[in-house]
């Protein structure tokens, strides 16, 4: 996948940091032991993976709530929409911009030890529903028709088994917001909405690295799930003048 500004990402996750719009109990608010479980299983799988780094930065940090979708097995699991829209420039006048939807699901959280059954990402160019992006190995945000998807198998034991979508299709029908919550730090501005998003996907993925085994996945979510969109926008800062 792309890289998209580190210190962008940084700068505004720092602007992030106080930034949620759960006041009430919700049935569907997460624990937060619970997303740090998620998050922890898909570093294990993505720590090499620059724009999942980008993304885990930043974003995870905004999500209080995930939808509970019962599937046909009886499975109940989390799902939330994630939007982003960088519209932003380095201090040197280049730009900065990318513009993608995402979806996060997970189910089975095991708190006695942390970990999570399985987890699903994936990732699509563009922003207006409605989206419809294939699913293949690599991603680019600027580049619509190339989305991918990760499946993340965890044991109890906390080790993972990691999936790369080799075929499928990520859909968006639509999705709609709240009002928005802005906030400010050296130069980027940071918009956050909370709503909903539906939609749908099915996918094929191979175990990484390149193996004939593969998973298969089809879901939907047209009832409408959590979703969180967020702009960036401004001058990404200068990085500090090394130490004599």
């Amino acid at each position: 996948m792309r890289k998209v500004g580190l210190g962008l990402v940084l700068a505004a996750w720092v602007a992030a940091a106080c930034s949620s719009s759960t006041t009430s109990v919700d049935a569907d608010a997460i624990d937060g032991r619970e997303l740090a479980a998620v998050r922890t299983a898909l570093g294990k799988a993505l720590a090499n993976d620059s724009f999942y780094t980008t993304l885990s930065t930043f974003v995870f940090p905004l999500i209080d709530e995930a939808s509970r979708v019962v599937e046909a097995n009886g499975d109940t699991s989390r799902f939330v929409g994630i939007q982003l829209d960088i519209d932003a420039k380095t201090d040197s006048g280049a730009p900065i911009v990318a513009q993608f939807s995402a979806l996060l699901a997970w189910r089975k959280y095991r708190p006695a030890n942390q970990t999570v059954d399985s987890v699903t990402l994936l990732l699509g160019a563009g922003l207006t529903p409605p989206l419809s992006d294939s699913l293949a190995p690599a991603f680019a945000p600027d580049s619509a028709g190339t989305g991918t998807g990760f499946v993340v198998a965890q044991a109890a034991d906390s080790s993972v088994q990691t999936w790369l979508t080799r075929a499928g299709a990520f859909h968006i029908g639509g999705a709609s917001y709240g009002s928005v919550q802005s906030s400010s730090i050296s130069g980027i501005t940071l918009a956050t909405s909370h709503g909903t998003m539906n939609g749908d996907f099915h996918l094929t993925a191979k175990l990484v690295p390149d193996s004939a085994t593969t998973v298969t996945s089809t879901r939907s979510f047209s009832g409408g799930i959590h979703s969180l969109k967020i702009r960036v926008t401004g001058t990404e800062p200068s990085p500090p003048a090394p130490t004599p």
